[in-house]
């Protein structure tokens, strides 16, 4: 078995792993850097691509095999999704007068080649499949050749969030002579959730209070659906006070259909809703100019880059009444977030000294340094190697693991034979 590590090493975004045996050749994954756009530069001559999820960082370079007949593998759910968001990075990239020799037509072909068992076979491979707890429709892989197992985590989260249960540890392989794993967290500790939800909800009301405008940027991919529920869910508990509510983004209220149509994949409590995701006291509303403020507003872009979010970040950051709430860990290194962090953000070449309450709550879908540690643990995998996380991250990941297994961090496009 020959591994190359064609993306997302040292870095994340634009996953790819291209796992080669006697009989086939099969990446895991197939993303773009999403401040990047797509690249024509994938690795090819492909028998398959296993899409771990439909966030575009896995998913977004399928494009480039629309013609190529290569069997594509993943779950109903990532199908589904991979095609809205791929209609929308097409849709974008046009609007920002990039050449995009691609079509609707062409997402509609990626469709009809994909595969949705959980598990198949390949030339001299075996794909099991198995719910990874990140977002709706995510897998981990598992690759048995004839000599060989291989673990592929993709994104992954071990603890229950408010509507996806974690990744069922006791359900997976054991002793892999492989693990490909993320290390997005490798470095961090998070308070648990519950802890993080209270402090969300004490940072709004204490904003609601003195009248002020809550934004909250978020991807219009299960976390605009993770948090707009939340924020309905409490209003009606009476954990937040009413106050004007919405949420923005045309593609996450396309995506919030599949929440109803794959509710089986979520858990049991949302399950048991006949429309769990029609909300009662957060509005959907399409413009920034129908927001009625003082407000609490959901909107794209997550990493605050475009959309209502960045509008929204530059009328809003002068104002000390006001606050944003980042409730990511990661932001790309150019986001305006991070920025905004820092004091001051620049909108159409002005700078904006930034006096909001800016608060960043990590409510986030990926595992924490301590649950990686312990799936390790778990796992018992001979050989090791993280992936999908700066370099800092996955360094003091690997110190903590190296006691358990083989560590390495591989080098963009670097191979390793098994």
């Amino acid at each position: 078995m020959k591994i190359t590590f064609n993306g997302g090493a040292r870095e994340v975004g634009g996953s790819c792993t291209v796992v080669e045996t006697e009989d086939a050749r099969v990446a895991l994954d197939y993303g773009i850097k999403v401040d990047e756009g797509l690249s024509y530069n994938m690795p090819g001559n492909l028998d398959a691509v296993i899409v771990s999820h439909a966030h575009l960082d896995h998913s977004g370079n399928l494009l480039t095999i629309a013609d190529k007949k290569v069997v594509v593998i993943g779950s109903r759910a990532t199908r589904d999704i991979t095609s809205e968001l791929l209609q929308d990075l097409i849709k974008i990239q046009k609007m920002k007068g990039n050449a995009v020799p691609y079509n609707f037509q062409d997402v509609s072909k990626l469709s009809e080649l994909w595969l949705t068992r959980q598990s198949l076979a390949l030339p001299g491979v075996e794909v099991s499949q198995y719910p990874a707890g990140h977002v709706l429709g995510a897998n981990m892989v598992h690759l048995k050749t004839r000599d060989n197992t291989l673990l592929y985590t993709g994104d992954f989260c071990v603890h229950d969030t408010e509507i996806l249960d974690g990744v069922d540890v006791d359900a997976l392989p054991r002793e892999p002579d492989v693990l490909i794993m993320e290390s997005t967290y490798g470095g961090t500790s998070r308070p648990k959730r519950e802890e993080l939800v209270k402090s969300l909800f004490s940072k709004i009301r204490e904003t609601m209070k003195r009248g002020g405008n809550i934004l909250i940027p978020a991807f219009a991919f299960h976390r605009i659906q993770e948090m707009t529920r939340r924020i309905d869910l409490a209003m009606g508990a009476k954990l937040l006070p009413r106050y004007n509510a919405y949420y923005i983004s045309g593609l996450a209220q396309r995506i919030t259909q599949y929440y109803h149509d794959y509710k089986s994949l979520l858990s049991k409590q949302v399950n048991k809703q006949a429309t769990p995701f029609k909300f009662q006291r957060v509005r959907r509303v399409r413009r920034t100019e129908q927001i009625k403020e003082p407000a609490i507003v959901i909107c794209t872009s997550g990493f605050g880059h475009a959309g209502a979010s960045r509008a929204l970040l530059s009328k809003w950051a002068g104002n000390e009444d006001d606050t944003v709430i980042i409730n990511t860990g990661y932001l790309p290194p150019n986001s305006p977030l991070i920025m905004a962090k820092e004091g001051k953000i620049v909108d159409n070449g002005k700078s904006i000294n930034v006096k909001a309450d800016i608060e960043q709550i990590e409510l986030s879908g990926h595992a924490d340094q301590e649950e990686l540690i312990d799936f390790v643990k778990t796992i018992k995998p001979k050989r090791t190697f993280l992936i999908h996380g700066n370099l800092d991250q996955a360094q003091a990941l690997s110190e903590k693991i190296s006691k358990y297994t083989d560590v390495e961090i591989p080098n963009k496009n670097e191979s390793f034979e098994i």
